[in-house]
């Protein structure tokens, strides 16, 4: 699981690149032998003006296919983090349904049994 950084306004320093870097692998961990790779862009939309403006972008390349999650905050720890939330969500669900599952009943067993 490589997680690559793209940071168009010099945003991310040291300490936010962990924390982007501890936050993804957190909430990605459980699905770390399925995922490829990580990017990860933060952009400054409106510039100094202040407001809520930053934005931050995760794409995630997994085994069955891709996932992109935008969230945009006034803070860029908590964009971060909650789009590290809301990614782990959209790769369960993407995994999720890419799995078919086929929940049978155990019919023949429960017969014998009740005889």
């Amino acid at each position: 699981m490589t997680i690559s950084y793209t940071d168009r306004n010099g945003l991310l320093n040291f300490r936010l690149k962990q924390l982007c870097k501890r936050r993804l692998e957190y909430a990605l961990s459980r699905f770390q032998n399925r995922i490829r790779s990580i990017d990860l862009y933060v952009s400054d939309l409106n510039g100094p003006r202040g407001g809520i403006d930053k934005a931050c972008r995760v794409r995630i390349v997994h085994e069955k296919g891709s996932v992109i999650v935008n969230q945009k905050s006034e803070d860029l720890a908590v964009c971060i983090s909650r789009v590290a939330e809301k990614a782990a969500r959209a790769v369960s669900r993407s995994l999720g349904r890419s799995l078919k599952f086929r929940r049978e009943r155990l019919n023949i067993a429960l017969d014998k049994e009740m005889e």
